[in-house]
């Protein structure tokens, strides 16, 4: 395929597509790759917040644990000794009643007994012995009351001492500093994030301009191919080149104008053993030569017309119409169907240029190239300047009224 402006210009814009979207991707697959970085650091950070959260939140239940047992057991503590002081207020009260009614006993006993009379005085002196009994008897209740207060309170300060809240403290200001470095990994990993983003927008951007231009240069491309395809199908059609042989054909367009395609052989177009076909500036074929077919004059659509130079090998000349004058050629062999009333007949024929016009070569069936050139019927007008003794028609003429080789309507 030959340079085609556009479609370089249009590869251009797709190959600097490419390089800026390949760019942009390996920004954003860097943003990506430190985002991920991030977001571990950030889940990391997170964990030992969570682990710093746990410790503290159990520091601070067994705070609290502590606490509920030292206002449980102050309290029962409380209880006992207000219920004893309670009663120890009043005891004592009683106390120093009994105390005074026992000193006013004895010293009235003392008065009666300095006055002479005993048993007034022995009465007395007995109330006031139980006075005293019931004196200290109340104060020995006193002082167990006061015991069991103190033993309570012995008892209160072994069970629940105060409370210590320096572990509680220190598992907070863990979690606090915890707690900070997660907020600073996660603006790290936001910021990170919003770049990665952007790029990634960036990335996409560039990735829909390069389809884009890469859509417009496929697309024409296609456009270039297929009118390539058209115009190489054209050059085969006219070269009548068929079957397996289009596929590796060669088609060499000379600078005069001239068409030469090689086809058939080993290997692509002109490899060993290739066919050649020369076509000339209007279109009409000058040489025809089936692949493994001997070079020579026959070749020359003109060769009966033509006479070589003896004195020169055939191969030495020119292929090139444009170097010579053509006396009439043939179009490429065609195939086809002749039908009539009753039948239909396949053909294969070629139909006269310049000097051949109006004459046709023809045989039964769809036969080969090198098979049609060997046996075919020749109809036309006979050239009576070449041949005067010849009949008119060339189909009666010496040499072709015997053929045999076309059976079909009109024969």
């Amino acid at each position: 395929m030959s340079r085609n402006g556009e479609l370089d210009s249009l590869k251009a814009k797709e190959q600097e597509a490419f390089r800026q979207k390949q760019a942009a991707y390996q920004r954003y697959d860097e943003a990506k790759k430190l985002t991920n970085s991030a977001y571990i650091n950030m889940q990391s950070a997170w964990n030992d917040r969570c682990s710093a959260r746990e410790v503290m939140n159990s520091e601070y239940a067994a705070m609290q644990a502590s606490n509920s047992n030292y206002r449980e057991v102050w309290a029962e503590y409380s209880r006992i000794r207000d219920g004893n002081n309670t009663r120890i207020q009043q005891l004592r009260s009683d106390s120093d009643h009994e105390h005074r009614m026992m000193q006013d006993c004895f010293e009235r006993a003392s008065f009666a007994y300095t006055s002479g009379d005993k048993a007034e005085a022995s009465s007395l002196s007995a109330e006031g012995r139980s006075h005293k009994e019931r004196r200290d008897s109340i104060n020995a209740e006193v002082s167990s009351l006061c015991y069991e207060i103190r033993s309570a309170k012995m008892n209160a300060e072994s069970r629940a001492p105060k409370t210590d809240g320096s572990a509680f403290r220190s598992a907070k200001s863990a979690f606090n500093e915890a707690k900070s470095c997660h907020e600073s990994a996660q603006a790290e990993f936001n910021r990170l994030k919003a770049e990665r983003d952007r790029l990634k927008a960036e990335f996409d951007t560039a990735q829909k301009r390069f389809l884009q231009y890469k859509e417009e240069f496929q697309k024409r491309l296609a456009e270039v191919k297929a009118k390539n395809q058209q115009e190489r199908d054209r050059i085969l059609d006219k070269a009548g080149i068929t079957g397996a042989e289009r596929a590796d054909a060669k088609i060499v367009k000379k600078a005069d104008g001239t068409i030469q395609v090689y086809h058939g052989g080993f290997g692509p177009g002109d490899g060993f053993g290739h066919g050649h076909t020369a076509i000339d500036q209007s279109g009409v074929i000058t040489y025809d030569r089936d692949a493994f077919e001997s070079h020579g004059a026959q070749n020359y659509t003109d060769h009966e017309a033509r006479s070589l130079e003896p004195d020169k090998p055939h191969d030495t000349r020119s292929t090139n119409p444009g170097a010579r004058k053509t006396n009439g050629g043939w179009t490429p062999i065609q195939k086809g169907t002749i039908f009539d009333e009753n039948d239909s007949f396949d053909v294969t024929f070629r139909e006269g240029l310049g000097n051949n016009d109006g004459q046709t070569l023809i045989s039964d069936g769809h036969v080969s190239r090198k098979n049609f050139d060997q046996y075919h019927n020749h109809y036309g007008n006979n050239d009576k300047r070449r041949f005067p003794n010849e009949p008119d028609r060339i189909e009666d003429s010496s040499k072709h009224r015997n053929d045999h080789y076309y059976n079909g309507p009109g024969h």
